[in-house]
């Protein structure tokens, strides 16, 4: 029974090491050193993202308004399942889910944090015509810069395009087309979208970078050519 109780101290004194480099893993970058400000409220280059929003919705197929809406409503790696199809099952691939998990612990607080920093107006505070694909609070909103989904989209489609190079063109079209949506949604412009798409990928190649994030790419990289994700 000692060797059992031994056992089972070894194995939960791994598991909270795990845990604690897992949400140390990798140094916050401040974000002005990557991103620009947002353009000033009121300025030409606001109206011509106002004009790209209305413009945008406008033209929208409802094919396209529909696949928004999902989009909206996931921020996890399942947007990349359409185009790595049904062999994308986190609940079997564990050492893949522990990676973008850890990616994505990484993207909450720096999401936050820049939405804080900048406290841009969302596009309807700016023009009531524009119109959002889903409900919103009412009243102030200033955290439209930079976009947290498309920040996301990039930081896990980055990651995933070095995992699986096979599948890196449709990984990083699919994390376009979320940021895209952001805009057809009416919940960015597109400097929102812009500065998430440097800004999470800035914090993607910088997480690859770090030695201890290399560890579990590798034993994730091992796992996906095992399910004939990667080549």
């Amino acid at each position: 029974m000692r060797w059992i109780a031994a056992g089972l101290l070894f194995t939960v004194l791994i598991f909270v090491a795990q845990q604690a480099a897992a949400v140390e893993f990798i140094d916050r970058i401040p974000l002005e050193t990557i991103i620009p400000p947002p353009p000033l409220r009121g300025s030409a280059i606001e109206r011509e993202e106002v004009a790209e929003i209305l413009k945008t919705q406008a033209v929208a197929s409802p094919a396209a308004l529909v696949q928004a809406r999902r989009d909206n409503d996931i921020e996890d790696a399942t947007i990349f399942a359409p185009v790595l199809g049904p062999g994308w099952d986190l609940s079997k691939l564990p050492k893949t889910k522990f990676l973008i998990d850890r990616i994505m612990e990484v993207d909450r607080p720096d999401s936050h944090e820049a939405k804080k920093y900048f406290r841009r107006a969302r596009p309807w505070v700016v023009d009531p015509k524009i119109q959002t694909c889903a409900p919103h609070g009412n009243g102030p909103s200033e955290d439209s810069y930079p976009s947290g989904h498309t920040m996301l989209g990039f930081e896990i489609g980055v990651v995933l395009a070095s995992l699986m190079p096979n599948h890196a063109q449709a990984i990083l079209a699919r994390a376009t087309q979320y940021g895209e949506n952001r805009i057809l949604c009416g919940f960015h412009f597109r400097s929102d979208v812009t500065a998430g798409e440097q800004f999470g990928t800035v914090l993607a190649v910088e997480m690859m970078e770090n030695r201890v994030f290399r560890s579990w790419f590798s034993e994730a990289q091992v796992e996906l050519k095992a399910a004939a994700l990667a080549h």
